[in-house]
Parts: C-alpha cells; sequence; structure tokens
C-alpha cells in the first residue's frame, strides 16, 4: 500500500509538472498566485485521486499473462478469460459463452462470431479487440495463445476436488489427452462407477486380483473383468439382464444416475439397502441420513450428473460418518485399512476451501 501511494504521489507530481487542470484557477488578477491551501486541500487529493485511477488501470493491464502456443487451463463455472488483440482460445471441453468489444473470428469457419461456443473452434481476437470467454457449464478444459486474463468465481471448483482425490489415489483420469484426462465434462458410465466405489471402499486391491470367469459378463471389457466379477460376487451390483446363455449383460458403457452413485455411497458408508435405504429414493434417503445437504439434493435432482458430480460426491463422503452408532468418517476407516495415506489425504485436503451446496 506504501509503494501504491508512493507511486501515486509522483504521478500526481507529474501530472503537476505537466499541467493537467483538475480544478478552476484559484488564482485572480489581483492575486494570480495559487493559494498553498488550495493546493494542499483540492490539488493534491484529486492528483492522487486521478493518478490512483490511472495506477489501477495499468495494473489491471500488467495482470494480463502471455500463454505460449498450446498452453492449456482447467476452467470453473462462472470463470471469465479476457483475450487482448491476437490472442486465440480453443475449446477442448465443455461450455462457453463469447462476448466482445470488436471482432473475434471463428479461425474454423472463418466467420466473426458471438455467444455460445463450439468445442474444437479456434476464436481469433482481430486487432483492438477486447474478448471475454464467460465458462456457462460445471467445468471446460480450454488451449490458448497470447495475452490473456483469468477472472476466477467463487463456483464449485471440481477441478480442485479432482485433483485432491487424485493425490488420494482414488480417482484416475482416462486416456483422454487433455483437462488430465479427468473428463469432468461427460456422463460416468456405470463401469467408472463402479470403480470408484470400490474404491471408496477399500477394495479395488482385492477386486485386481479377484479371478473372475472371463465369459460370464458380455459387456466388460478385459482390464475390468476382475472388477465387475468381483463386486457381482460381493453383491454390491447388479446386471441388467440375462442372456438365454446365462450369461450378464452388465451395462459397462450404460449412463450412471445421481441415485445410482449415491446408492454407492451408501453402501460404501455401511447402510444397508432395503433397510437404511432404498435405490429409488437414495438422494433423499442420503439427505436424511446426513450424507448429503438439500441443496445438493436439488442440484443433483435438476441438473446432469457428471463426472465432476462423482468427484464431489465422493470427496464430501469422505468426511460423512459410516453408518453405526458412533461412526467413523470413512477417511478414518479407509485409513485404518491402509487404502489411503492419511498424511497425503491431509494434505491434499488442506489446501481446498469449499463450501457445500
Amino acid at each position: 500500500m506504501k509503494h501504491r501511494k508512493a507511486l501515486a504521489l509522483l504521478l500526481a507530481g507529474a501530472l503537476f509538472c505537466t499541467g493537467v487542470t483538475l480544478a478552476a484557477d484559484p488564482g485572480s488578477s489581483a492575486d494570480p498566485l495559487i493559494a498553498l491551501g488550495w493546493l494542499k486541500r483540492t490539488f493534491i487529493p484529486n492528483a492522487v485521486s486521478q493518478a490512483e485511477e490511472r495506477l489501477d488501470t495499468r495494473m489491471s493491464e500488467l495482470e494480463f499473462s502471455v500463454a505460449p502456443t498450446g498452453t492449456e487451463l482447467r476452467v470453473k463455472k462462472g470463470d471469465v478469460l479476457r483475450l487482448e488483440s491476437g490472442a486465440a482460445l480453443t475449446p477442448l471441453a465443455g461450455e462457453l459463452s463469447l462476448s466482445a468489444a470488436g471482432a473475434v473470428i471463428d479461425v474454423t469457419t472463418g466467420e466473426e462470431h458471438a455467444g455460445p461456443v463450439s468445442v474444437n473452434h479456434r476464436y481469433l481476437a482481430a486487432e483492438q479487440t477486447k474478448a471475454a470467454f464467460s465458462v456457462t457449464g460445471d467445468t471446460a478444459v480450454v488451449r490458448l495463445s497470447g495475452p490473456y486474463q483469468l477472472s476466477p468465481s467463487n463456483e464449485t471448483d471440481y477441478n480442485a476436488l479432482a485433483d485432491a482425490m487424485k493425490a488420494m489415489g482414488l480417482f484416475k483420469g482416462t486416456d483422454t489427452p487433455y483437462g488430465s484426462g479427468y473428463d469432468l465434462e461427460l456422463a460416468p458410465t456405470r463401469l467408472q462407477g463402479l470403480v470408484l466405489f470400490l474404491r471408496l471402499m477399500g477394495e479395488e486391491q482385492a477386486a485386481l486380483s479377484y479371478p473372475g470367469n472371463p465369459i460370464f459378463f458380455t459387456d466388460v471389457p478385459d482390464w475390468a473383468l476382475s472388477y465387475v466379477t468381483y463386486a457381482y460376487d460381493k453383491g454390491y451390483t447388479k446386471g441388467q439382464e440375462i442372456t438365454p446363455q446365462w450369461q450378464v449383460v452388465f451395462g459397462s458403457e450404460a449412463p450412471l444416475a445421481a441415485g445410482d452413485y449415491t446408492t454407492f455411497l451408501l453402501r460404501a458408508l455401511g447402510y444397508t439397502e432395503g433397510t437404511d435405504f432404498h435405490w429409488e429414493s437414495a438422494l433423499t434417503d442420503a439427505q436424511t441420513l446426513g450424507v448429503l445437504t438439500q441443496g445438493e439434493v436439488s442440484a443433483l435432482t435438476q441438473k446432469p450428473f457428471l463426472r465432476a458430480q462423482t468427484v464431489y460426491l465422493s470427496y464430501f463422503a469422505l468426511s460423512a460418518k459410516t453408518a453405526g452408532e458412533g461412526g467413523a468418517p470413512l477417511l478414518d476407516r479407509l485409513a485404518a485399512a491402509g487404502a489411503i495415506d492419511r498424511a497425503i489425504a491431509e494434505k491434499a485436503m488442506s489446501g481446498l476451501e469449499l463450501q457445500r451446496m
């Protein structure tokens, strides 16, 4: 603050020396000299104020970073990316909307553009243009080049949650070559939900070493056979149908609904389906049990269920108490079982300041 005031005073002095007029001339034909009182009470305060405004503008300009070609950034809902002339942005995943003072060209189509943008189209800010890309989905991944400025929002940071879950070994990316492979913008599949559930149960290693019949399931990839066979034999999950040849159609690629994943979470916390909760009312039952908040139930009911939400639910399930009187938080149970490293978990969670919905 002291450095800022000193800079403002220096700039004010420059304004005075260059003859900038900030008020009417306080002198007269009889006394043309500037009164000292006016100088102290009027000119200097006004000059400092004007200097601070110019300093704010300049400091704002200095906040722009210059992204080398191909710089990738994960952003969240409400974040705004401001681009200067010559900068370009390519959305790789998620939903964004563009507004601009000047022209922004969709290089992919060769046309000027405004409004919602298209994934994998490249948008270039023309000369004397200031462009603003606002994130309208829960998360997005963009590729940048040139000068840009990120104005972050206070919305839920699913990216940070995913980073924390990955550090704990509870969430892993896919083969997608961008966005850390998190694919937070996509709907989860039944198979992905099952794997996340087994990690929260602390049973992933048991599942990986489980011997399964490779011909028992018709639609499970080889890498996931042990996961699905283990969970099926344990009664954690059921198939969608049984063929006349007594093979099970698991529905690996079928979309996973919010109620489905909440059912997995309640089982991981030790609650019994049919007694403590029911699949049909898993969301409201989870609220009654204190696992979900009213705001979370409302959001999960009204919004599309994406991988971002599976990360959110999994993260906060770690602090939920397991079933039974005096049940310990799920995190304690996983640490005690050696499924996660407590020190790593505490470090990953300590830097997050997130409010639940």
